[in-house]
């Protein structure tokens, strides 16, 4: 059954037939094409963009019209789909029209300019999805709040449904959700009906402006929304959980992928999100996790028929306000790799030297410019030279390639209990660097790479151990430290990471971790566990420190056996935040769930 396109509740433009000349052409040429025009929001603000959504049409025009004078027209670029954005700045009604390079009239939608200080995107909302409160307003103070009432009754004299302080909105935006609002009964998740949200400038009930707006509930329609989480605080963040309900005549279970997208297809280089059945009336959701940024280009959330085991046709389609969306407006000061776990043999046409292979070419090719790359341990499967001879000649293989900085990993130094001394000279010679512990300047940040000293007696092949005198250094180089801190281990820390809860191969794991959270804006950057980097505890900030895992290249471990993928890390470092990326390096795409900011706190000093 198809459902019906929605974009904030949105039932989707209904699609006009392509026909004359250029209908002939395009059809011949792409197949059946069934043009759309998207409305991301019915009702916008005189100071915001009216934004537009083409469908299925490569050449004409997207125009903005008001009664027939055309106020503003884009030409189409070619694209199949695409999204276009006007500024207007009056109010008034408006028809946004996509016609073809003929002249004929494809598709068309009316749009409201609104000088209201509250108005709401849409009209008309679904029963289980969620839309944005819009507040126009300048200099409120911070007793002022918002209230939805039931159309009809009378603040200070009834009750509201939900209400919210206009100072616990998103900082930065003037957007506000009814998830958020505090009230016994979530409105948008039970209720059909007509109500009015209120802008109150005080504690009191003397409202400044008031909107009309309905809940329906279409048997045929799915809802789908994206809840933020208490800890958004600003535009960019995606840290929330994506919410999915049926409807009454929608299949039981029906498997939806969910995906980022732009233009109505999914984001190009993207793997989806995740999977979620739709359920009748049964919120389902995914979680994404805390410091997620909304990846770059992505204007939409997505929910897409399964077609074999991938995405398919485009279910149902959710808006990413432009306030939201995640741009960086300037270069990096420099980007790095972090990966780990390579585990190179000796055997030249082995998985794992692929796979390594694989990551060097792929970091290469979507950051050619990449200042340097980490290794993070277990760079060997046993330590031998010939392994050593293998890691090097692939390397070889890559034209320009930057600086490889190595830990050791327990696989380099102890893992077949044979000569400890033996395995870490050669660790050094081969590598090229002086001790196993060791750190370097990169644009005014500090990095340390930590690494195993000896077992120290203890018969667990895995265990590193790191000296009195190696922590010494570590809290020295720390205070000594400006900006961004990276600090990389092979072996995580006890408790931080996914798989590190029950035990830890670190010695001295707490002391480690009391030195690290002296100092703020220091991330510990470890490896080890062959763990996803998705879907699992692959970031945790806890104090002054963050604790990242940065996947593993040869396989990755799902708890029961080895997987075909293969991941790893890009980092981009900025004046005042780190942008991190995960990447799957057998898929050769990024990882939706990895997207992750890390903010440099100014105000803390070392």
């Amino acid at each position: 059954m198809k459902y019906k396109k929605i974009v904030f509740g949105c039932i989707g433009a209904a699609a006009a037939a392509a026909v004359g000349v250029l209908s002939t052409v395009l059809y011949l040429r792409y197949g059946r094409l069934t043009p759309d025009l998207i409305l991301t929001a019915e009702t916008v603000g005189t100071k915001s963009e009216i934004e537009l959504i083409w469908e299925d049409c490569y050449s004409g025009s997207v125009r903005l019209t008001d009664n027939g004078q055309t106020v503003a027209e884009v030409k189409l670029d070619g694209e199949k789909n695409g999204t276009v954005t006007f500024s207007v700045g009056q109010a008034g009604e408006y028809t946004a029209e996509l016609v073809s390079s003929s002249g004929k009239l494809l598709d068309s939608g009316q749009i409201t300019v609104t000088d209201s200080l509250i108005f709401t995107e849409q009209t008309v909302t679904q029963v289980g999805d969620a839309t944005a409160i819009r507040v126009q307003a300048e200099n409120l103070g911070e007793e002022a709040w918002i209230g939805v009432y039931e159309r009809g009754k009378t603040p200070d004299v009834d009750d509201s449904f939900l209400w919210q302080p206009v100072s616990d909105s998103i900082a930065g935006t003037s957007i506000y959700y009814p998830p958020q609002m505090r009230g016994s009964i979530n409105l948008f998740n039970r209720y059909a009906g007509e109500y009015t949200a209120y802008l109150f400038a005080d504690e009191g009930y003397t409202p400044l402006a008031s909107w009309d707006f309905e809940t329906q509930e279409e048997p045929d329609t799915l809802a789908m929304r994206w809840e933020p989480y208490e800890g958004v605080s600003s535009p960019g963040d995606s840290y929330g959980q994506v919410v999915l309900v049926g409807r009454p005549s929608s299949p039981d279970k029906e498997s939806l992928w969910i995906c980022w997208g732009s233009n109505n297809e999914p984001l190009e280089g993207y793997e989806p999100l995740f999977c979620l059945n739709a359920y009748d009336h049964y919120p389902v959701s995914g979680q994404i996790s805390a410091h997620s940024v909304f990846p770059e280009g992505a204007t939409q959330l997505l929910g897409c028929a399964d077609d074999d085991g991938k995405p398919g046709e485009v279910m149902i389609s959710l808006s990413i306000q432009p306030e939201l969306r995640h741009e960086e407006t300037e270069e990096p000061n420099f980007t790095f790799a972090a990966i780990s776990d390579t585990h190179v043999t000796g055997f030249l046409l082995g998985d794992n030297n692929r796979n390594y292979l694989k990551a060097l070419n792929q970091i290469m090719d979507v950051e050619p410019k990449v200042s340097f790359i980490v290794n993070n341990g277990d760079i060997t499967d046993n330590g031998s030279e010939k392994e050593y001879r293998m890691l090097n000649m692939i390397e070889g293989l890559i034209s320009d390639l930057p600086p490889v900085y190595y830990s050791i990993g327990n696989h380099d130094s102890d893992k077949n209990r044979s000569d400890f001394e033996q395995l870490r000279a050669c660790f050094l010679e081969q590598t090229g660097t002086e001790e196993v512990y060791y750190s370097f300047v990169e644009d005014g940040c500090t990095f340390i790479i930590l690494g195993n000293e000896g077992a120290a007696g203890c018969n667990d092949p895995d265990y590193a151990y790191l000296s009195e005198t190696q922590l010494e250094w570590l809290d020295k180089t720390l205070s000594e430290a400006e900006g961004f801190a990276f600090v990389f281990v092979h072996q995580p820390l006890f408790e931080t990471v996914a798989a590190t809860y029950e035990v830890s191969d670190l010695s001295d794991s707490d002391a480690v971790k009391q030195i690290v959270e002296k100092y703020p804006n220091t991330l510990v950057v470890s490896g080890h566990t062959h763990r996803s980097i998705s879907g699992t505890v692959a970031l945790v900030k806890e104090g002054n420190a963050g604790y990242l895992h940065d996947g593993v290249v040869s396989a990755v471990w799902d708890g029961v056996q080895n997987t075909d993928d293969s991941q790893g890390l890009i980092l981009s470092v900025y004046d005042d935040h780190i942008l991190i990326q995960g990447r799957s390096f057998e898929k050769d795409a990024w990882l939706p769930l990895c997207s992750w900011k890390i903010d440099l706190d100014s105000s803390r000093n070392r």
